[in-house]
């Protein structure tokens, strides 16, 4: 019976240290996730860090020149800047050369369908006629197919939609504008792969422009008005860098039909920062006629989440978030 006892109490024994070595693991490694999360909160701050201070610099040196008398530059080159001890790419982008999808003519609409990869003209067509029905006060009125919604109203291209509009709604749906370029996933037959193929050539605003100004457009935005691939669209963003700006003569192949050269004051700026082996990209919206609560010449009104845009480890440091193609 003596013997029976001990055998339960080792038993017992073997099984509370058994629970207890489980328990202490699952501690140790509850805090190694812990510890991995800090790094990768400090990390993506410091990048946001460098990325907005980056920023901040290139508009300064943006604004020198005009503060000098000089005319503004239509061609901004890309600038590599040091800031926090890390190297930052910043590409400041006009948005009119920039499709606005809430202004944007259906023909113009259809050539960035067109552009997608494996989007044939058929259904490039459809996903054109879809947004035009979509940003419609009345979206079943086939007449409202005809005229594209302009833009009304005070305000930017990033966001907030006019306090005058009445969206028409279809059960839970909002129609009749676009407040942000993610509404594009609202609209009928676009689906993630379609809208991160043109996320970079286009924007919401406001007061914006039905065309769109070849002579500021990013690579994504010239392969929309040329249908070239990617390196012809390079070229041809780099030789604008270093011809005369005063005499840029647009080439044949460009489809110039939908040409417009508004003085607008907002820009796309990205900054990208490679740490690691990955390389981020931060993104966000400025406009230069209002001043921002900071006291600078400048308001950001719109700022994207950071993105790994390239990675040469492949290990997806930023869980969750896509890989984004960069202009």
């Amino acid at each position: 019976m003596r013997r029976y006892q001990d055998g339960v109490a080792l038993a017992i024994l073997v099984w509370f240290l058994a629970a207890m070595s489980l328990l202490v693991a699952g501690i140790v490694m509850q805090a190694r996730v812990d510890i991995k999360l800090a790094q990768l909160h400090v990390m993506r701050a410091r990048v946001e860090a460098a990325a907005d201070g980056a920023m901040q610099l290139a508009l300064a040196q943006l604004l020198q020149p005009e503060q000098e008398g000089e005319p503004p530059q239509p061609v901004l080159p890309s600038q590599e800047l040091s800031v926090g001890g890390f190297n930052v790419t910043v590409n400041i982008t006009p948005v009119s050369g920039l499709i606005d999808i809430n202004a944007a003519p259906e023909e113009l609409l259809f050539l960035l369908f067109s552009a997608v990869d494996d989007l044939d003209e058929v259904a490039a067509r459809e996903l054109a006629l879809n947004v035009v029905e979509w940003r419609s006060a009345n979206p079943l009125d086939a007449g409202a197919t005809d005229q594209p919604a302009q833009p009304s109203g005070s305000g930017n291209n990033g966001g907030s939609a006019s306090q005058d509009a009445e969206p028409a709604a279809l059960g839970d749906v909002r129609y009749a504008r676009f407040e942000a370029i993610e509404d594009l996933l609202l609209v009928a037959g676009i689906d993630r792969r379609i809208y991160d193929a043109v996320e970079d050539a286009v924007y919401v605003s406001q007061v914006g422009q039905s065309g769109v100004d070849w002579a500021t457009a990013p690579v994504p935005v010239l392969r929309v008005l040329g249908g070239m691939d990617t390196e012809s669209a390079q070229e041809l963003a780099a030789s604008r860098l270093s011809d005369n700006v005063d005499g840029l003569v647009a080439p044949q192949d460009l489809d110039l039909s939908f040409q417009e050269a508004a003085q607008l004051s907002s820009y796309r700026i990205d900054a990208m920062v490679e740490l690691d082996g990955s390389l981020f990209n931060r993104r966000r919206w400025v406009d230069r006629s209002q001043p921002g609560s900071d006291g600078l010449p400048w308001t950001f009104f719109r700022t994207e989440a950071l993105r790994v845009i390239a990675s040469s480890a492949g290990e997806g440091l930023i869980t969750g978030e896509g890989i984004h193609a960069g202009s």
